[in-house]
């Protein structure tokens, strides 16, 4: 097991790596405000300028209770604020316990995710290094909520979150190149998905997840390539938003708002959702759809696994190894055209991946 001061380090030091003076917030709750410690510590030593953000169960739903829906929808004069000096974030996340999020009305939380999105918007401008760490997410209730193996997902966050970064990092380049080329990419599975859609080729470049904000993911100029989860692993692009065609099919479950939504599916023509559907708790997956501006209705990316230790399953099933996720809605992040305050992501675990007419993926194992 990881001690707290050497996940702090390796958050701090090899992660996020501040600068002197680099203003660095911490978000936490009480469960994991003993790692928000030791990383304020580890920004300390760097020289840079850390403050600690504590929020609470209470607090988040109390903001549904005590909120109309009006005051929900405006944006939060903290998160806005915040960003006009804040550099960079570390997220430790929270609640503890998502299951109070199942009965929330489907209302304020509409609301309070259109509220966000001017707090978005700003954040693509002002693009702020994040760090975010999962292992904040591993809680017994979360486990409890989603119907999750706490032991065996604990674990597995764990190994996946020190799996070797040189060879995700090395990998990520290959796949990085494939992508970075105007070729047409066809993802397969025998559960009904069969997808084509084209790259946009040089100018949008991929960006790759390998658990360190390098210099050269700041030179990408985009927010996604600012960013890092630990554990990490992954490599995306914004593809051609109209190109896409046919039909994809999750065959993992998202966990989402406290509960799982299940075969999530996708039809697609000339880049626009035709059918959305899901074989269990599709309202979990379409919170905001109704209410949304913009583009959410749109293709916006893809995103291939890369850590050989994350098992699928969970909730880090976009960073397993030889997984292909794909998102609808805002994908401003990647550096693609699709504005909207709705975005949603799936996965597909088992598929076949073809780009410019190579196999990269088979059943779900790389093949390069």
């Amino acid at each position: 097991m990881v001690s707290l001061q050497t996940l702090a380090k390796s958050i701090v030091r090899e992660s996020l790596r501040p600068k002197e003076d680099e203003v660095v917030l911490i978000s936490t709750y009480p469960h994991t405000i003993d790692l928000a410690e030791q990383a304020a510590i580890e920004c300390q030593k760097a020289g840079a300028d850390p403050a600690i953000w504590l929020d609470t169960d209470a607090v988040f739903y109390g903001q549904f209770k005590n909120y109309s829906d009006e005051s929900l929808r405006r944006v939060s004069g903290h998160c806005v604020g915040l960003l006009d000096y804040v550099n960079s974030y570390i997220w430790l996340f929270g609640p503890r316990n998502p299951g109070p999020m199942a009965t929330v009305p489907r209302p304020k939380f509409a609301a309070y995710f259109e509220g966000e999105k001017a707090h978005f918007d700003k954040s693509v401008i002002k693009m702020p290094k994040n760090v975010a760490v999962a292992l904040g997410q591993v809680t017994r209730e979360r486990a409890k909520t989603y119907g999750f193996n706490y032991a065996k997902w604990k674990a597995m966050v764990e190994a996946a979150t020190v799996a070797n970064r040189e060879r995700i990092e090395s990998l990520g380049n290959l796949v990085a190149g494939f992508l970075s080329r105007p070729v047409d990419v066809r993802v397969k599975a025998d559960n009904g998905t069969n997808l084509k859609f084209r790259l946009a080729g040089p100018e949008r470049k991929a960006y790759v997840h390998d658990g360190v904000i390098s210099d050269e993911d700041l030179a990408l100029g985009t927010s996604v390539s600012r960013s890092v989860e630990l554990p990490t692993g992954e490599v995306g692009v914004a593809a051609v938003e109209n190109s896409a065609k046919g039909t994809f099919v999750a065959d993992v479950a998202v966990p989402s708002l406290g509960r799982l939504v299940e075969g999530i599916a996708w039809t697609f023509h000339n880049g626009k959702v035709t059918e959305f559907t899901a074989k269990r708790n599709l309202r979990f997956a379409q919170t905001n759809w109704e209410e949304a501006s913009g583009a959410k209705d749109m293709f916006g990316g893809v995103v291939f696994g890369l850590n050989p230790k994350a098992l699928p399953g969970f909730l880090q099933n976009g960073i397993v190894s030889g997984t292909v996720s794909i998102g609808i809605g805002d994908n401003r992040e990647a550096g693609g055209s699709n504005d909207s305050s709705y975005g949603f992501g799936a996965s597909l675990a088992h598929g076949t991946v073809e780009i410019g007419g190579k196999t990269v993926i088979e059943g779900g194992a790389w093949v390069i």
